[in-house]
């Protein structure tokens, strides 16, 4: 039998599930966090009073603290970093110190959320326990929720997009998909430059540093420089950690500014959808700032509900796309079809609940036929 391989893909509500906080509780925390910040970390202060001043200068309001927009603000530093309007002042080729402390207190606020979780919550081991070798997982999550629960039953998973056995110069020997492939498109808390780590002297010899890349890759593979913290808790309670910066997107509009590094996801997203027998979005709103997301999705589903769905590939029939999110009244609702509109609802299924056993049910139902 044709092997499932799905398509699924995962926003901030299949994590909130496990309670880990959704973009304005951790926004919350950050700005409680950063008030207490001395020093150079300190200087994320600095720039959030900046941005208030400049939201007053452009629009005529003065925003309270507590009021700034996240996403708005990681795009005001995002777009002064980038285009070097504070000269030579800044932390790193990651951004300046607003937005590095950001990104290092996401990290810090979601491992330690993670760490009082202890065991992972058995429906992520459900989850986890029911993907399949060549199942892609595409995901807009920094934790590692689902990592920890494919290592809880013994999955074998990558994060990059392709496992070679060897490589010489532009080719490429293919190894046989035995794993669950998950591609994390906004980078990850446990993700560094082991570089950066030395360069700060932060001790690495405890962290059980593991490359995310694990095997031969292309010289231009961008993963392959990157180093996975395996002992997490331990390593965000270094403070030198605030100068080296996990490899993540922040939360901003203008995150194509540091994208580069992880392009090499986005390559032939353009037919996926097309040859894949099962598909689910679960948690991811579409928020106004990802844009970009909203692209991909429209042409993964596009191409999944009009690609071999009347005369399927292989003799194997598409089951239905399953939509998962947490709609708890009329008007969540008609918000969220109203951004998910492109969706062919009679080729879909809509479950109104957020992530659960009965969304897990439907997402791998072809698996009890």
């Amino acid at each position: 039998m044709t092997r499932p391989f799905r398509l699924i893909v995962l926003g901030a509500g299949f994590s909130c599930a496990a309670g880990l906080p959704l973009a304005d509780e951790l926004w919350r925390e950050i700005n409680k966090r950063a008030k207490l910040l001395q020093g150079r970390a300190g200087n994320f202060n600095r720039d959030l009073e900046s941005f208030i001043a400049f939201r007053k200068a452009t629009s005529g309001r003065q925003l309270k603290r507590r009021e700034v927009n996240f996403e708005e603000f990681m795009s005001y530093l995002d777009v002064e970093h980038y285009l070097g309007l504070r000269g030579s002042d800044t932390w790193s080729d990651d951004g300046n110190e607003g937005t590095i402390v950001a990104k290092t207190l996401i990290g810090r606020i979601l491992s330690e959320c993670e760490s009082r979780l202890g065991e992972v919550p058995a429906l992520y081991r459900e989850f986890a326990s029911r993907l399949e070798p060549g199942d892609t997982v595409l995901t807009f999550n920094y934790d590692t929720l689902l990592e920890r629960a494919l290592e809880a039953v013994r999955k074998p998973y990558r994060l990059f997009a392709t496992r070679y056995s060897k490589v010489e110069g532009d080719f490429g020997t293919l190894v046989e998909d035995t794993e669950v492939a998950i591609l994390k498109l906004h980078g990850s808390i446990d993700w560094f430059d082991k570089s950066d780590l030395e360069k700060w002297g932060v001790n690495t010899s405890s962290m059980g540093l593991a490359p995310v890349v694990d095997g031969p890759s292309f010289p231009e593979e961008p993963l392959a420089k990157f180093h996975r913290v395996r002992h997490l808790h331990e390593a965000y309670a270094d403070h030198r950690m605030f100068m080296a910066v996990p490899k993540m997107l922040p939360p901003s509009a203008a995150k194509f500014a540091y994208a580069p590094t992880l392009t090499t996801f986005m390559r032939g997203l353009n037919n996926a959808g097309v040859l894949n027998f099962g598909m689910a979005v679960i948690g991811y709103s579409l928020p106004r700032h990802d844009q970009y997301a909203l692209q991909i999705l429209h042409t993964l589903i596009e191409n999944y509900q009009t690609q071999y769905w009347e005369k399927p590939a292989f003799d194997r029939p598409k089951t239905p796309l399953v939509v998962c999110d947490l709609l708890s009244s009329a008007k969540r609702e008609k918000a969220f079809l109203k951004r998910y509109k492109f969706v062919d609802w009679k080729r879909a299924v809509l479950h109104r609940d957020g992530f659960d056993q009965a969304a897990i049910q439907s997402i791998f139902a072809e698996q009890e036929h």
